[in-house]
């Protein structure tokens, strides 16, 4: 992309993304023995290139205290992929909420709620992405307590930033956290990043590579020169032990202690990362895999269940997720060229009601179709 404008550079990234989300979904097909006609329809998170939802604006910077809109931008072209299938696409899933003043992040937490959610045990989801968000899983007997949704701090994104700068490109992360585990803590880097007023600011909130990616990680460097004990293991258990602490911080939101900490994401593999969360947090923990889900497949199979909501015309994210003023649909839909996106929808939203374990029914399944009567209260999201 050397050369280009950043115009041409996202949109060569658009052009390669859907081709690979065409060429995956052909794969999956295959693997799976699923006919492509099967498809009843398709969520694309696609790649944030951009992410702002609260503006931090110094007073100096804005002396009108104007309400300064959030900013999210999403690289996607679910037009290919709907057109090649002829299946409506669900893409562009933050902007709704971020829209309206939410922070259009966390999104999976109903799809986290209604696939580990247990009838008598309290859990919480932890997702070790480049972010780490948790979501709290109170046990249904535990009616009165709120699904709380929110990101704890860096995940793996500083991690991976530490190893490819200490190898030279070489390797962009800890294999299962063997480098960390033989370091020692630095209680300067813990503090130095610890100390950001984030990790101070209530639920909903969200944080993101703008946070927590290569600026930070310079910054931390240029600090780092006053301390050069500081060995290159040291840095990651450093940074390993800053992540786990950010866990412990959100806690501190929560209703009650969870029972279990279910880890997903590509942050899960990593055993080091793990045992710490397990020990200052004190919560036993287990990944997905004790569910028969890949911890990596966690978020692909979010997405999907969010398409099905936008579909049926449910709400994506709620007051308590990200911060909306009331429970909203997320999502654009591209419908098929065929123009049978009516029929569609209503095979989609009866098959929905079917089979999908979602956590607003506190009655009977209803063969709902989108606007045909209150699904949500606007302040909790349950069915009325």
């Amino acid at each position: 992309m050397t050369g280009k404008s950043t115009f041409q550079s996202l949109g060569d990234l658009e052009h390669l993304l859907s081709e690979t989300e065409t060429s995956l979904t052909s794969r999956l097909c295959s693997l799976s023995s699923i006919s492509p006609s099967d498809i009843d329809g398709a969520g694309t998170h696609g790649i944030t290139a951009y992410h702002r939802p609260s503006p931090h604006v110094p007073p100096w910077e804005n002396p009108e205290n104007t309400n300064i809109p959030g900013i999210t931008i999403q690289i996607s072209n679910p037009y290919r992929l709907s057109r090649k299938y002829g299946i409506p696409v669900v893409y562009d899933f933050r902007r709704a909420d971020v829209s309206v003043g939410g922070e259009g992040a966390p999104l999976a937490t109903l799809f986290h709620r209604a696939a580990f959610s247990d009838p008598h045990e309290n859990r919480a989801f932890l997702n070790l992405g480049g972010i780490a968000n948790l979501t709290y899983l109170p046990a249904f007997s535990n009616a009165r307590q709120t699904c709380l949704s929110f990101d704890t701090g860096p995940g793996n994104m500083l991690l991976d930033l530490a190893m490819s700068h200490i190898t030279h490109g070489e390797e962009t992360y800890d294999k299962n956290g063997q480098r960390s585990a033989s370091g020692t803590v630095q209680k300067c880097i813990q503090d130095f990043l610890l100390d950001d007023p984030w990790f101070s600011k209530p639920p909903p909130k969200s944080t993101g590579r703008e946070d927590w990616g290569e600026e930070k990680f310079a910054t931390l460097l240029t600090f780092l020169k006053n301390y050069p004990f500081v060995q290159n293991n040291d840095l990651l258990a450093s940074l390993a032990e800053t992540s786990a602490a950010g866990v412990l911080s959100g806690f501190r939101w929560l209703d009650s202690k969870p029972d279990l900490l279910i880890l997903g994401g590509g942050g899960s593999y990593n055993v080091d990362l793990r045992r710490r969360i397990s020990r200052i947090t004190g919560v036993p923990t287990t990944t997905t895999e004790r569910f028969g889900w890949p911890p990596q497949a966690i978020e692909s199979m979010a997405f999907a269940y969010l398409a099905a909501l936008t579909l049926s015309g449910r709400p994506a994210s709620l007051p308590s997720t990200t911060g909306c003023p009331h429970a909203m649909i997320g999502g654009s839909i591209v419908p098929p060229q065929n123009g049978s996106l009516p029929a569609r929808l209503r095979e989609i939203c009866l098959a929905a009601e079917i089979h999908l374990p979602f956590p607003d029914r506190a009655t009977p399944p209803e063969s709902r179709l989108p606007g045909s009567g209150p699904l949500f209260s606007e302040e909790t999201g349950r069915r009325q």
